[in-house]
């Protein structure tokens, strides 16, 4: 059986990087769409023609969110599956309802469950990777998201080829056709007629990466650079040689340097460490946090230049709190760092200015993100289905600059929406039943002195959506203290 041309181009990238092995055994994960029809008729071709006695599961997992249309998704697979003569893992989850009980957005609830899905799979089955479709446009997509969201050098290595399923896991997480455009993969199943499922969320703009793919990368390759996704590429592969080369350079200083390790904690030296340029202080740093399963994509850039800012000051010693409840403190020239200490909660009398848009710090509870969009492109039916206990949308033309963010404050009332006159914060906590240990961790969104705004509790009547809204504000706040699986 010879294979065609995008078939030997995996078929490079398999050998090349070694990422598959003759009889692995794989669970590949079908939706039903483009890129994922592709992978797994492509890993069957390659499977066949160059005898690898691969064995292949197709993993599906039916999010129960379009109603027939998810049904139709999970007969499409398993008809393909049939097809292929390959063994079929299908599973059925209540996403909108588990979003609900976690108070986590659904697209964050559906990844968790998928991989948690893919896990279950992997462990069943005995195999030694899980392999999913992303392509290089997933990866284009993704450097722009992190750079608007905000991240490093590391964040903007982008999507790794090859990574352990979870922390320290021997089941891996490959990406086959990471090198290959989606325009490659519609050619493809063009040319063989293959047939795929469209999901029509994918056009929903509600969702900022639905926005960067229908949006923001058509204009700049319109109004900017036709070649800027392949520039996103290019400029991912440079920053993993470098990231490559201070992960390296980063564990030597602390093989020197570490006095203690524990599955819970770390102490280093800071003496040997302060000693190197900050950005292998700050490499260093990711390594220990990474070693205590620290959730690294909620500690931000302040975190890390608050730490080596501090340990190179003389004085007492000092105390910091990171996410997941991990605690440092420094003292006598050394860095200790500690999980499952209780967080000091305190209540913050300063506001800061919100960044609109943009993301705001929220110290010591997360920061928050400022958002714009056209009412054409907002749907608040949609929302309201879908919002989270940490999201709220206001009318941007109703509101006087600049709003601030801040903690309750004795006194603070508002007028909740649907309602007549104003309302103490207080006796607004106390009808919702939010525990007394919450409410000083709740932001509170204030404009001309006044709140407008408790995230996840209510908003006031001034700032509402209505009928003449032209332009939507959405904050999102995102908390410390919920781990997040990379």
């Amino acid at each position: 059986m010879r294979l065609d041309n995008l078939s030997y181009k995996i078929f490079n990238t398999i050998t090349k990087y070694q990422i598959i092995k003759p009889r692995d055994s794989l669970i590949v994960g079908v939706s039903g769409g483009p890129d994922s029809v592709a992978l797994i008729k492509i890993l069957h071709a390659i499977n066949s023609a160059k005898n690898l006695h691969l064995s292949i599961f197709l993993a599906h997992l039916n999010h129960q969110l379009r109603g027939t249309s998810s049904e139709e998704d999970a007969q499409f697979v398993q008809n393909l599956s049939n097809e292929l003569s390959l063994p079929f893992i299908l599973k059925s989850v209540n996403i909108e309802k588990i979003a609900a009980q976690t108070k986590r957005s659904i697209e964050e609830t559906a990844r968790r469950e998928r991989y948690k899905f893919f896990m279950e799979s992997a462990q069943v089955h005995s195999a030694s990777a899980v392999v999913t479709g992303h392509t290089a446009d997933d990866n284009a997509e993704t450097i722009l998201h992190r750079i608007i969201r905000g991240t490093g050098t590391l964040g903007l290595g982008g999507i790794p080829l090859k990574r352990p399923l979870t922390t320290g896991s021997p089941i891996y997480l490959v990406r086959p056709l990471l090198f290959v455009w989606r325009k490659e993969i519609i050619e493809y199943l063009g040319e063989k007629h293959c047939n795929y499922r469209t999901d029509a969320s994918n056009d929903d703009r509600i969702y900022l990466r639905n926005k960067i793919r229908l949006e923001l990368i058509p204009f700049l390759e319109n109004q900017y650079n036709p070649n800027v996704k392949n520039l996103l590429i290019q400029l991912c592969q440079i920053l993993n040689l470098q990231n490559e080369f201070f992960v390296t350079e980063a564990k030597k200083i602390l093989q020197a340097s570490t006095v203690e390790i524990k599955h819970d904690s770390y102490t280093l030296d800071t003496r040997y460490l302060t000693q190197y340029p900050k950005i292998l202080q700050y490499f260093a740093l990711r390594e220990i946090l990474n070693t205590l399963h620290a959730p690294l994509n909620e500690i931000t850039y302040s975190h890390y230049t608050k730490i080596l800012d501090e340990i190179t000051r003389k004085g007492k010693g000092r105390h910091f709190q990171l996410p997941e409840r991990l605690s440092l403190w420094y003292e006598h020239g050394m860095l200790h760092f500690q999980k499952d200490l209780l967080p000091t909660r305190s209540r913050p009398s300063s506001e800061t200015t919100i960044q609109i848009p943009g993301i705001t710090p929220v110290p010591p509870s997360g920061h928050l993100v400022a958002e714009i969009s056209d009412i054409q492109n907002f749907s608040l039916e949609t929302y309201k289905k879908h919002k989270t206990r940490d999201e709220e949308a206001l009318d941007l033309q109703r509101i006087i600059m600049p709003l601030s963010v801040r903690m309750r404050k004795d006194g603070d009332t508002i007028s909740p929406l649907g309602t007549q006159g104003h309302k103490k914060l207080k006796d607004l906590f106390i009808d919702k039943k939010v525990p007394a240990k919450e409410r000083d961790a709740i932001p509170i969104i204030v404009m001309n002195n006044q709140p407008v705004c408790v995230m996840g509790i209510c908003i006031d009547n001034k700032v509402k959506v209505t009928a003449n809204t032209k332009k939507i504000l959405t904050l999102t706040f995102h908390r410390h203290y919920e781990k997040t699986i990379l």
